[in-house]
């Protein structure tokens, strides 16, 4: 466990509609939420797009010498030898399961 990647959270903001929680390995506001947003005509703000919350960091990974960022939203990793891994089903975020890389990343939440 040689690498170590901060992950940051934000929320994106509609109006009518609960926050959404994002996550990305990028501490700024916003990183790319028009590509993850619906049609325009689908949410009552038509085609303003949403307000996106300041990042906050979340925790950080740690991950085995060698891994590199893939995408930093969402946050996949590529891990040597194992290929690309979507950080959201390893911190628990998603439905998806990640159970048999606890081995390879390490989740530490908080700041």
């Amino acid at each position: 466990m040689a690498e170590r990647f901060e992950v940051f959270r934000y929320a994106i903001i509609r109006i009518g509609a609960p926050p959404e929680t994002r996550w990305s390995f990028a501490p700024i506001t916003g990183v790319g939420h028009a590509g993850n947003d619906e049609p325009s005509a689908a949410h009552p703000m038509g085609n303003q797009a949403p307000t996106a919350g300041q990042a906050e960091p979340a925790g950080h990974v740690m991950a085995p010498d060698g891994t590199r960022i893939a995408s930093m939203e969402p946050p996949i990793l590529e891990i040597p030898g194992r290929g690309q891994v979507d950080l959201l089903a390893v911190i628990g975020v998603t439905g998806g399961v990640a159970a048999e890389l606890g081995r390879l990343l390490r989740w530490h939440p908080g700041g």
